[in-house]
């Protein structure tokens, strides 16, 4: 009776142990969870409610383990420390991306590498601490408990009362949601809010987004969705489908050109320079009473330039990735996953496979990074020159821009003619929160932002390598025989730019030696960039126009009661919703394969 007594009481307190353990784990999850919330600003109604939603969250995530047997007890450690990890590389993806990570964009580590860890780790802040305290807390925790909690079983009753007790704040989470979202549909953007509904059910509009998913249903909820998107089969177009995309192309018009002729570039060569994070205001802003890049600005100036200013950039998560792929193939990308993680390796169409002919590119960053080294042979270009090649005496030169010029023209001179290159620029990609280069009298500039300074300065090192490339290109003979488009992969990101004199998000196209002299504000978007090419260049007949529309197709160009401050308001409804349903159905459907 004696030995009884003792081991009721020692399974007692092991019992009192474990379940002080569970309520730690709940607690210290709980107030990540709310922290992520809060910190992120997915959920803009209130720290009361988001401690609410990191309640219920963490309730959910925690109560299956206390039905677990006493010798499994200790796999709660599994949720605790990788939940945490979770959230904080959402925290900051999101700050950088305005979205969650997607499972698959998980487990793309090789991302996570140069500029865009640079990026990710310049958004840091001071109350991320609350993720990262509680997370040390619980492990404490856990190693202090771990010996005594593995001895008894939580009784059935105890068991019972936790799984209702998850359930009915589960569905009481639930409920409180949908009764946000209806208020936010009706006295907020209802059709954005429908469609974003839609699109968390159907996990095909491109409203989604997963941010969205999660500010209406919460973690348990979102991961739910997020795996039954991964899981699912993808669907591959068959005949019938494919002869059904075939028609509705050809169907569609062509507009005819609005000018009365094109000059002939089809035996030039073509160059194309995709500039990373070039806003519009950059070619127009003054710094010291001076130009912010003086030698472009000079030259969109002269006779002979093309230039459209107001082009709304159309990337989705994977930003640059995406914006080579929309330029290149004028296809328009998926926004659920980045088309470079997810179908790198079909055969599109492209610019270089229009123009039949040996088309090299060249990139100055990591070439593991979004795939680049597999999309630039989907691309149809013979050869990627990547990083390692492209930076040489980058110090010495004055930054990568520079060097990218520098070391891609002794290739370039060799290149049989009529060639394709495409030149990736890197310098301008944020952070802005630094440079590490010699400054010049632009920090002498007071009405700058210290964003504004470093942005500014980056532009110049772009500025500098293009005025080069082309004195290079001229003493080459290859100049005059070479059309040289300038556009850029995206704007600069938002989070990372808060600036005063960088307001504009368009970014340019500018177009050189086409014997085209256009200067246009037209408001026109990043998937009018590819047929405009096309144009300039005299394809004709290709089978591949792209959704867009040539810039030199657009009426408007000649109209003259278009406000110059036009601009499309929304970039994933242009040219309409039903193109990008149709881009994404031919990219994940394998049409062009």
């Amino acid at each position: 009776m004696k030995w009884k007594s003792k081991d009721n009481i020692f399974n007692r307190e092991g019992t009192n142990w474990a379940s002080m353990m569970m309520l730690v784990c709940w607690g210290m999850l709980a107030v990540q969870i709310c922290a992520f919330y809060e910190l992120s600003g997915i959920n803009s109604f209130g720290l009361g409610f988001n401690a609410f939603m990191g309640a219920v969250d963490a309730v959910v995530i925690i109560s299956p383990f206390v039905l677990l047997n006493p010798r499994w007890r200790w796999s709660v450690i599994v949720p605790m420390v990788l939940v945490p990890i979770y959230l904080y590389a959402n925290l900051l993806y999101y700050r950088n991306f305005n979205d969650m990570m997607g499972f698959s964009t998980m487990f793309g580590v090789q991302n996570a590498t140069g500029v865009v860890a640079d990026s990710a780790f310049s958004s840091v802040k001071l109350g991320d601490l609350w993720i990262g305290v509680p997370f040390v807390v619980s492990i404490l925790f856990y190693i202090a408990l771990i010996k005594r909690v593995s001895v008894k079983s939580f009784s059935r009753n105890l068991k019972i009362a936790v799984v209702l007790t998850a359930l009915v704040l589960f569905i009481s989470q639930q409920l409180t949601l949908q009764a946000k979202m209806w208020t936010f549909v009706t006295k907020g953007n209802k059709e954005f809010s429908l469609n974003a509904h839609k699109g968390i059910l159907k996990n095909f509009f491109p409203h989604y987004n997963r941010s969205m998913t999660l500010r209406f249903y919460g973690f348990p909820a979102y991961w739910t969705f997020e795996t039954i998107g991964e899981i699912k089969p993808v669907h591959r177009l068959d005949k019938k489908e494919i002869a059904e995309i075939d028609r509705i192309f050809d169907s569609r018009k062509e507009y005819p050109l609005i000018i009365d002729s094109v000059p002939d570039n089809s035996k030039k060569n073509l160059i194309i320079i995709v500039v990373e994070s070039f806003n519009s205001d950059g070619l127009y802003v003054k710094v010291n009473g001076g130009s912010a890049m003086p030698y472009l600005s000079r030259l969109i100036k002269g006779e002979g330039v093309f230039v459209a200013d107001n082009i709304c950039s159309q990337v989705g998560l994977g930003r640059s990735s995406d914006g080579r792929f929309i330029i290149h193939t004028g296809l328009l990308p998926t926004l659920n996953n980045p088309v470079a993680m997810t179908y790198p390796d079909e055969h599109y169409p492209s610019i270089a496979d229009a123009l039949g002919r040996d088309a090299y590119e060249f990139d100055c960053a990591n070439p593991v990074q979004w795939n680049k080294v597999r999309l630039s042979k989907s691309y149809g270009f013979q050869k990627l020159y990547p990083e390692k090649e492209m930076v040489r005496n980058m110090k010495k030169l004055g930054g990568k821009d520079v060097a990218l010029f520098n070391n891609a023209l002794r290739i370039i001179k060799n290149m049989r003619q009529p060639f394709v290159a495409a030149l990736n620029t890197m310098d301008m990609h944020d952070p802005y929160d630094g440079f590490g280069w010699k400054k010049s009298d632009v920090w002498q500039d007071t009405t700058l932002t210290v964003n504004e300074k470093v942005y500014v300065e980056k532009l110049r090192q772009f500025d500098a390598g293009l005025s080069q490339f082309v004195k290079g290109l001229k003493d080459a003979n290859l100049y005059d025989n070479s059309v040289i488009v300038i556009v850029a992969d995206h704007n600069a990101r938002e989070s990372a730019l808060l600036a005063n004199k960088f307001k504009s998000h368009s970014i340019p196209l500018i177009i050189l030696n086409s014997g085209l002299d256009i200067k246009t504000q037209l408001a026109v978007g990043q998937i009018d960039v590819y047929p405009t090419i096309l144009d300039v260049m005299g394809v004709q007949d290709y089978y591949w126009r792209g959704f867009g529309t040539s810039i030199l197709r657009n009426l408007h160009l000649v109209t003259s009661n278009m406000k110059l401050n036009d601009s499309i308001s929304d970039p994933y409804s242009y040219p309409s919703r039903s193109d990008w349903e149709l881009s994404e159905r031919m990219i994940t459907g394998g049409y062009f394969k």
